[in-house]
């Protein structure tokens, strides 16, 4: 499971599901193909397919339209070469795909085919989008375009720009092309300060983006580790999702350190839930466990969290003070 959102009309819960299917065939071995889609739980918890495509990853809603907008694209999949299991890049549609969160209905709205490229629409080009958001102000998507090593602007109208990184990976700071990351896997808009958070994974780290493309690492370093602290005092293991609450906190699913930790305005990291020991335990702060939980979505209607608790196969909520 790869991104989370709950539906502001009805409350339904939206996730990304990837399954590889495994086939063995007499002589010629073991292949695979992915089953995927985004499946959708209702209130009173009853789970149906909604629609499927490939890779499906980060995603938000657009309130000017009322659809769902989701960042699509493999970054490394299960193959088989001679017979043996390999972890490599596989094909996707890796872009954004828009869908009709009431029927299913979708189609590419920017991207399409792996590379990279400038463009509007599907003539533009990215490489295993992990994450996507919204600034609400003027309808502007922004992506994590992973395996590019760069932040991506979309328009309404799909036009699409980079924002920061040099698509060499790195964790330089720095304006526009002279930034580097290194396999961003998640991106989030704060309305408090207006500007991105990204989680910067392979670095280890949580990294700010102005609106003119400045970048700024504020918490962690390339260093994978487990640490509360403020700025580079704070470790982290692949983060890979990260979510804004109304006030400017960041919530982010650090993924090998099976927990969620939470940033406050002036940069200090704390543990919210969960310890570094793998498990599926409810319960209160540490008591709690996760299993590489890869994505989290705030609800700002109570301040609860949804986390994709991917080694689990299960979708958590978890209460905050922030609302």
């Amino acid at each position: 499971m790869r991104g989370i959102i709950k539906d502001p009309k009805n409350g339904d819960v939206i996730i990304g599901v990837v399954n590889a299917l495994r086939h063995f065939t007499p002589f010629l071995g073991m292949s695979f193909s992915n089953d995927d889609s985004l499946r959708l739980i209702t209130p009173e918890g009853a789970v149906s397919r909604l629609t499927s495509f490939p890779f499906p990853n980060g995603m938000v809603y657009n309130p000017a339209d009322g659809m769902l907008y989701v960042a699509t694209g493999a970054i490394h999949c299960h193959q088989s070469l001679g017979g043996y299991e390999i972890n490599g890049k596989c094909p996707g549609t890796n872009g954004i795909v828009e869908v009709d969160p009431a029927t299913g209905d979708h189609h590419d709205f920017a991207g399409g085919v792996a590379g990279y490229g400038e463009g509007t629409g599907t003539q533009a080009k990215f490489a295993g989008v992990g994450g996507i958001t919204l600034d609400p102000d003027n309808g502007d998507f922004y992506v994590a375009d992973t395996a590019n090593m760069r932040i991506r602007m979309v328009t309404a109208a799909g036009v699409v720009t980079t924002v920061a990184g040099s698509g060499t990976e790195g964790s330089s700071d720095g304006s526009g092309t002279a930034a580097q990351f290194a396999w961003p896997h998640a991106i989030a808009y704060c309305a408090k300060d207006k500007s991105l958070y990204v989680a910067d994974t392979d670095n280890d780290e949580i990294r700010k983006v102005t609106a003119d493309g400045v970048v700024t690492t504020i918490a962690g370093t390339p260093q994978a580790g487990y640490a509360d602290g403020s700025g580079a005092s704070a470790r982290f293991d692949h983060p890979a999702g990260i979510a804004c609450a109304t006030d400017g906190t960041l919530y982010i699913a650090d993924t090998r350190n099976n927990t969620i930790r939470e940033m406050d305005a002036t940069g200090a990291v704390t543990t919210l839930a969960g310890s570094q020991q793998e498990g599926t335990v409810n319960g209160v702060g540490s008591a709690a466990r996760f299993s590489r939980p890869t994505d989290v979505w705030y609800d700002a209607s109570d301040g609860s969290l949804y986390v994709v608790d991917q080694g689990s196969n299960n979708v958590r909520k978890v209460t905050t003070a922030t609302h």
